[in-house]
């Protein structure tokens, strides 16, 4: 059995329309804009036993909101010739961009999800993107470690707020590592050299064993390190410092430090597909703080929260500055850590559960349950107009309702979870489980309407 391909990962076969959506409670009337999210959905059939939840397709899906309406659900299949990204969509400069890494470049979509076309910045994107730019709140610069297993090489890529492209540069590392996130601060990008890669597959496929879609495995000869460079930086810029062995998918966040470390708050693993290689499934997650010293050369890690959590999110405005909450997916029904990784099933995958938001400076937690059969993906923090308060804001998240296989989108207060859900956008049909979405305001859409 390949569990990615079973009850709510499984693929949809149709696109989808529906307008006027029903709400249980009131949407707040400030929340105007676009929420969107992207996953997998193999369009063919694949092959059950090599299949990786990180292949196949991707599916779009959209639901408008308006003056407390919810306008419309509409769901599209990504498709181009150069790949279908299926791992996150955003907005930048104008454009609202789906994304994937590893070589392919950005599929640009309309705001109403009828038009799609490649866009590669002018041939800067060429050797493809990321599924993780970070974008610079005081400049409102991108920032991308792109990689692509043909070169032997990280690409650095940087795009001023209007989506041009203003440096590149070009980082060697050996073996092809997998580079999901990265990090960013005020002055500062790190680069993620850890010992997933594409030469630990290679190498298992010719010693006779199956290598899935995704072709990346656990390399035990592979050393985990960290590149620091200033922004805009190029590759004889770089600090290396050996980092705790582990993968790291995705960075809560990252800020500088006074006395010229910096910190990083990231989502570690003690491996990655060793034993089940279609997906994550045989590995713990575990949020953890490192402080980075380039003066010393070293990183110091500290557990933060014995909670089992996955795609952090921060408020956006404080992206590469000091932050205190962090917003995450939890995983089984009450979220709390699971340590025994040896005996871990991997037919069990990789199921959230309850809503956590997580006070990184105290380590006070708050869980917020979604009922029964109810699990939630990937939260989005929408600041509210005007707001002073770091957590003044709504939480946006796609919930899968097991018990009639369909999905709403719930709205919470980011500063009061235990208050229930503000509205619930109840959704014709469901949403798999996939990766990553965000919300897009009103300005936005209004930018992105000329394009494509």
């Amino acid at each position: 059995m390949n569990r990615y391909l079973e009850g709510n990962y499984a693929p949809l076969a149709d696109e989808m329309s529906t307008v006027d959506l029903p709400v249980s409670g009131r949407l707040p009337r400030d929340l105007n804009g676009l929420y969107l999210r992207i996953g997998p959905n193999p369009r063919t059939e694949v092959d059950r036993e090599l299949h990786h939840w990180f292949s196949g397709a991707g599916m779009v899906h959209g639901v408008r909101l308006r003056e407390g309406r919810a306008e419309w659900y509409r769901s599209r299949f990504v498709t181009s010739e150069r790949g279908a990204p299926n791992t996150n969509v955003l907005s930048h400069g104008g454009r609202l961009l789906t994304l994937i890494e590893g070589g392919k470049p950005p599929v640009e979509i309309s705001p109403d999800l009828a038009h799609q076309a490649i866009w590669d910045c002018d041939g800067t994107l060429s050797r493809g993107f990321t599924a993780h730019p970070k974008i610079d709140p005081a400049t409102g610069a991108m920032h991308a470690m792109t990689y692509n297993p043909r070169f032997g090489s990280v690409r650095y890529v940087v795009l001023d707020a209007s989506g041009r492209a203003t440096h590149t540069s070009d980082i060697e590392v050996p073996d092809g590592p997998m580079v999901h996130d990265m990090a960013l601060t005020a002055t500062r990008v790190v680069l993620l050299d850890l010992p997933v890669t594409l030469a630990a597959a290679q190498r298992r496929g010719a010693a006779g064993l199956p290598v899935a879609t995704f072709p990346f495995n656990w390399d035990d000869q592979h050393t985990a390190r960290l590149g620091i460079l200033p922004l805009s930086g190029t590759a004889d810029q770089i600090r290396w410092i050996e980092a705790p062995r582990s993968f790291v998918f995705h960075v809560l966040n990252a800020f500088d430090n006074p006395d010229g470390s910096l910190t990083m708050d990231v989502i570690r693993y003690d491996t990655m597909f060793v034993r089940d290689i279609n997906g994550p499934g045989d590995a713990t997650p575990r949020l953890v703080r490192w402080t980075v010293n380039p003066a010393t050369g070293t990183v110091n890690e500290e557990p933060i929260s014995d909670h089992r959590v996955e795609f952090p999110r921060v408020d956006p405005a404080l992206t590469g500055r000091p932050h205190r909450y962090g917003w995450f997916a939890g995983f089984s029904p009450d979220g709390l850590l699971i340590t025994d990784d040896v005996n871990r099933d991997p037919a069990a995958g990789f199921g959230t559960g309850p809503l956590i938001k997580i006070d990184t400076t105290s380590g006070r937690t708050v869980v917020y349950d979604y009922g029964p059969g109810r699990v939630t993906m990937e939260p989005a923090f929408v600041p509210r107009p005007g707001a002073i308060a770091e957590d003044d804001g709504w939480i946006l998240s796609v919930v899968h309702d097991g018990t009639v296989d369909r999905a709403d989108l719930v709205v919470l207060d980011a500063a009061d979870l235990d208050a229930g859900p503000v509205a619930t956008v109840h959704l014709p049909s469901r949403v798999p489980f996939g990766f990553h979405g965000n919300w897009v305001d009103d300005r936005d859409i209004d930018a992105a309407r000329s394009a494509v």
